[in-house]
């Protein structure tokens, strides 16, 4: 039963209709043979019995079925008329009558078992689509192509409502990255303004001495570099939304070798001790060269802001994705990692009060997502963080 339920639409039709032509075939058959016998009946009450019976019977008294020979009209009752009259309708219409009405009832039967429900479920599903509401689920479990395009359907509302929620989350991050400009622009604004009306109130009056206007000078200065900074990295963040790799083919050997220069310049500037662990192995990779660096870039700057003594670089292949790690032995995530990966997370080193805005985290992301792969944040157990960016390798 379950197979004849999970039947294809094709095999089904096929086997609908044949059952109709069938069921038909037999009921024709009966009917027809039903009208001749009542046509011999009427035309047997206007023939000679007693010649009818002896022409049955040939010489050697054997008994052979005869034709009872048709009576013309005008030999007949109107009523036997009728009657014959009917019975040749039904000799002659009657089997493709009933075929037509057997494949009619075949059709009915088979747009009610296999089309009504999933036709229904995909006109109201489009029209909730179409009213931009996702709130329901498609559930359909017949195996055949109906069930198929269900779960298709299901699947791509699905995927509009991950749509809609990284579009929404695509909203949200904006709208607090414009928040967090208008604040963050304030502040050294401020500062720039006050030193300048210091100058402009004080100086005139010779209250402020050479010293202390440079002083004022060079403070304003590092908060203009400060708001210039700020800016060419919004650009930068605004330019990378739509950014695509481009993919080139070279060895797994030469993208390390890539990998660990950039390490060891970084580290070798801030004199922090370095490690780097790779893969024993040379193979051909589809890769964007550009993106992996950036990414290692950023993520070693950052690392390089919290670690204490060391660095460690590994650099993988798992499956079809190249996977970079970066471990510092600083201090570690101190809210939940994934936060720092958001567009704007305001971070602060607590020795020096140094701040800056996470864009390197977020850039990163960004560039691995695209790349077709993820960027993972976690603390170690025994102090320090770690940075796991995958990119797809293999496509």
């Amino acid at each position: 039963m379950e197979k004849m339920k999970n039947l294809s639409l094709k095999m089904t039709i096929i086997l609908y209709m044949a059952i109709a032509l069938a069921v038909s075939a037999v009921i024709g058959f009966a009917l027809t043979n039903c009208a001749v016998n009542v046509q011999e009946d009427v035309w047997f009450k206007y023939i000679n019995k007693e010649e009818y019976i002896q022409s049955v019977k040939n010489e050697n008294g054997n008994n052979y079925l005869t034709t009872i020979p048709r009576i013309r009209s005008k030999y007949m009752s109107e009523e036997d008329v009728f009657i014959v009259e009917i019975c040749d309708i039904v000799e002659t219409w009657g089997n493709l009558t009933i075929s037509f009405l057997s494949c009619t009832i075949a059709v009915f039967l088979f747009f009610r078992q296999k089309l009504r429900t999933p036709l229904r479920m995909l006109s109201e599903a489009s029209s909730r689509i179409s009213e931009n509401d996702l709130t329901f689920e498609i559930t359909y479990e017949k195996e055949d192509e109906m069930g198929r395009l269900c779960k298709n359907f299901e699947k791509m509302r699905k995927e509009l409502i991950n749509n809609k929620k990284k579009l929404w989350s695509m909203f949200e991050d904006e709208r607090t990255l414009r928040s967090a400009i208008a604040h963050d622009i304030r502040t050294p604004i401020t500062l720039v303004k006050g030193n300048l009306e210091i100058v402009n109130e004080f100086f005139p009056l010779h209250k402020l001495s050479d010293k202390k206007v440079i002083e004022i000078i060079n403070k304003t200065i590092q908060h203009t570099e400060h708001l210039e900074h700020f800016v060419d990295m919004m650009k930068y963040l605004n330019s990378i939304v739509d950014i695509e790799p481009e993919y080139e083919t070279l060895t797994y050997k030469t993208l390390g070798t890539k990998v660990y220069e950039v390490q060891r310049q970084l580290c070798e500037k801030n004199k922090i001790e370095f490690k780097y662990e790779h893969n024993d192995i040379d193979c051909m990779l589809n890769v964007d060269s550009v993106f992996v660096i950036e990414v290692e870039e950023n993520l070693l700057t950052n690392a390089l802001r919290y670690a204490n003594n060391r660095i460690l670089v590994s650099l993988g292949i798992v499956g079809d994705y190249l996977v970079l790690i970066i471990e510092d032995d600083g201090p570690g995530f101190k809210e939940n990692p994934q936060k720092y990966l958001q567009s704007y997370c305001k971070c602060k080193k607590e020795e020096d009060g140094d701040v800056h805005y996470g864009l390197g985290l977020y850039i990163s992301k960004s560039l691995c997502v695209a790349h077709g792969g993820e960027l993972r944040l976690e603390n170690l157990e025994y102090g320090g963080a770690r940075a796991i960016a995958k990119f797809e390798v293999n496509k």
